[in-house]
């Protein structure tokens, strides 16, 4: 490009970028001169003929039918509502559905499956609820709780999958009821208060289908899990666990510290969402010593010492409700955060811009802009609202007290403008793309040759040369060495007593744990739980590209951890040498040996196991001899059957001693002697036909005249008659 091209280019850049900008700063001009004039219409109506306010809790759009609105009470009811004004038609109600549960139940959550609406696919018709009961000591379900004599655990935070059995949504299948887990919590008021999947991440995504779950906490619990905490989990059963947890969850290596916990002491958590889809940074709104906080989440979160220190935003007033917009009817709060507060006994509709990545000034630098007040005509002073989204990511607004459901828009905003506002939008951002195209090309070219320099870091090969390839057991039985791959030496050497726990692991989730807690032990139960889920893995097919992956985790009484993998397969390529089932009942032995040194009273005593009958071994001399070829058989024996048709003076047999030996299948005539004879005899049957399929099968082969074969066959059967 010459000077004048560039000159051309610059100015055409300068000149639209002018015009984007007046363009933006007339409509907005507009906008405010008419103060936003923003409005609800109403387009359901949860309360018919009720003399009394009924507390409804949440909404959610049903993604299959725009037109239809899932909602629950505080009371256990889950209903379904519509656009046409209709009666909500109930779908679900905990105090029928739970008659072993105490008479006090309270919904407080609902979540549907990303995949609720795709057909044929894991997910489809289910959905989550979360409810608070009275302490359930008969149930069976994983309870997750703090062990602490000064607390006493009086309630169950519940949360339970559900499934429709009609595409009408009208009917939930009652038998698909299944509990996830249980929180034991001190107080009915520490509830789940909100449960989420990533609306960004697709289902060819790591870590689709993780369920994040708001536990509300108070700044006087200092028990990690009552201090208010996000849990990360997958509510999908596997094996026999209701549900696993995702192996880069922050705290597994934490004993103190629940593995399901994500984030913990950030108090009375009130909502969290992800205001990025390219971040999986989560912003938590939450109330953290009597202050109003937006924060942001990072590795690390334990908030029970120290505040957060990716805040955003923080006030005094409470934050009653945050939403990210990315609508296209409301022009001027795309991309906006949204705060709905209080003020003077009025609601507000307050924005902030959020500028990713986060700096340390950025709660000084932000400032709430007031975009709409509601008026009394449109909602009392006694309403409390909840927003949400419709499928098109349009604002919804919940009253909870009066049961409407209003949505948001703006009069007045001509089609001509909300198109110029969204193609300056959107135009602005091509801009920013176009400018950013050098600096991707850049990573995309950095990328492609770090990963042909790496790309052994990445395989499947490189795991097992990274990690321990094989353990063993000291002649003392005090200690086990492990090896890397190929080593003929020991590389690493543990005490038994040394060792604080024990991971069993399945492609990377961990299906068992022996540790000196109690009920971490070993049985013969969990033995066979163990061959039952690796019995199930084994049937999957191994497609291209697909890994399974057998390991043991051990963490020494130093907090170090050492990884075994005893078995790798990628596809169709086995890596490691041990076949499957050799590699299992190792690993079962290992977990019996390490359960009995480091919890005998939890491990019980292990039964002998069955002996197995010895394989039967095929004699060397027999191996060697079909090892022979064909033809050097057929050039032994043709010296022979020449030298009984030249020979008339030979003996009555047809062939010396000493040549009968190459005619007979199995050497057995070496010596003349009575008790071989006799020996002989007893097994006559079997030499005849073996030797006799010999000659027949060198003659089918073409080694054999016809002429030799029946020489040699009679030279054969006077041999082995001969007394």
């Amino acid at each position: 490009m010459n000077s004048k091209q560039y000159f051309f280019k610059l100015t055409q850049f300068l000149a639209q970028t002018t015009i984007l900008i007046a363009i933006v700063s007339g409509l907005s001009a507009v906008a405010f001169a008419k103060g936003n004039n923003y409005q609800l219409n109403k387009v359901a109506q949860l309360n018919h003929g009720q003399n009394t306010s009924s507390d409804w809790q949440q909404l959610i759009v049903n993604p299959a039918n725009t037109q239809q609105y899932f909602i629950i009470k505080r009371n256990g009811q889950m209903l379904l509502a519509d656009s046409d004004m209709n009666p909500p038609y109930l779908l679900l109600d905990l105090s029928v559905h739970h008659p072993k549960a105490s008479s006090f139940v309270k919904l407080t959550a609902i979540e549907l499956h990303p995949n609720f609406s795709l057909r044929d696919q894991d997910g489809y018709g289910t959905f989550y609820t979360a409810h608070i009961e009275t302490l359930n000591k008969s149930s069976k379900t994983k309870r997750i709780q703090e062990q602490s004599n000064e607390i006493e655990l009086k309630f169950d935070a519940v949360l339970t999958q559900w499934q429709f059995s009609s595409s009408t949504y009208k009917k939930v299948d009652l038998k698909t009821n299944r509990e996830v887990m249980r929180i034991a919590v001190p107080d009915s008021d520490m509830s789940i208060k909100q449960m989420s999947f990533n609306p960004y991440t697709k289902s060819w995504n790591e870590g689709f289908g993780l369920l994040y779950i708001a536990l509300n906490g108070q700044g006087k619990w200092q028990e990690p899990l009552y201090s208010g905490v996000i849990l990360r989990i997958n509510p999908a059963k596997f094996g026999l666990r209701s549900f696993t947890v995702p192996n880069d969850n922050p705290y597994l290596k934490t004993t103190e510290i629940k593995d399901e916990i994500y984030l913990l002491g950030g108090q009375d958590i009130k909502q969290f969402i992800w205001p990025d889809k390219n971040s999986n940074a989560l912003l938590l709104s939450h109330r953290y010593k009597n202050q109003s906080l937006l924060s942001l989440t990072s590795i690390l979160n334990d908030w029970r010492e120290g505040a957060p220190k990716k805040i955003i935003y923080q006030n005094d007033s409470i934050i009653a409700d945050i939403l990210m917009y990315r609508g296209r009817s409301l022009p001027f709060l795309r991309n906006k955060l949204l705060l709905l507060t209080t003020e003077s006994h009025s609601w507000l509709i307050n924005s902030l811009t959020i500028k990713l990545p986060f700096n340390k000034s950025m709660h000084l630098d932000n400032k709430v802009q007031q975009e709409w007040q509601f008026t009394d005509q449109q909602l009392t002073s006694e309403s409390e609202l909840k927003l949400s989204l419709n499928r098109d990511g349009e604002i919804l607004v919940l009253d909870k007290i009066e049961g409407v459901v209003s949505h948001l828009f703006q009069e007045g905003l001509s089609t001509e403008a909300l198109e110029a506002e969204t193609i300056a939008s959107d135009n602005i951002q091509s801009e920013s793309t176009n400018n950013s195209y050098v600096f991707y090309i850049i990573l995309i070219a950095i990328g492609i040759v770090f990963y042909w320099l790496k790309r052994n870091g990445f395989s499947a090969k490189s795991i097992v040369r990274k990690q321990f390839a094989h353990i063993e057991l000291s002649e003392s039985q005090l200690q086990i060495g492990l090896y890397h791959r190929h080593q003929r030496t020991t590389d690493t050497i543990i005490d038994l007593t040394d060792i604080k726990s024990c991971e069993v692991k399945l492609n990377e989730h961990a299906v068992n744990t022996i540790s000196q807690q109690p009920g971490h032990g070993f049985n013969h139960a969990k033995e066979q739980d163990l061959r039952n889920i690796f019995a199930t893995e084994k049937v999957d097919k191994m497609v291209d590209g697909k890994i399974r992956q057998v390991s043991l985790c051990f963490i020494d009484t130093n907090e170090k951890s050492y990884t075994v993998c005893l078995y790798m397969r990628k596809g169709s390529d086995r890596i490691t040498k041990k076949t499957y089932s050799i590699v299992i009942n190792d690993l079962i032995d290992w977990c019996w040996l390490i359960a009995e040194i480091i919890n005998l009273d939890d491990t019980e005593k292990r039964k002998k196991k069955p002996i197995t009958p010895p394989v039967s071994v095929v004699d060397s001399d027999e191996k060697n001899e079909k090892k022979v070829p064909l033809h050097e058989q057929a050039a032994v024996i043709r010296p022979a059957t020449h030298e009984v048709m030249n020979d008339s003076q030979s003996s009555e047999s047809g062939l010396p001693k000493e040549q009968l030996k190459v005619v007979e299948v199995d050497g057995n005539t070496e010596n003349t002697e009575d008790n071989e004879v006799i020996a002989q005899s007893k097994t006559i049957d079997t030499d005849l036909v073996n030797a006799l399929e010999k000659l027949v099968n060198l003659k089918q082969q073409g080694f054999l005249t016809q002429e030799e074969f029946i020489k040699a066959k009679e030279n054969l059967m006077q041999s082995l008659f001969d007394d």
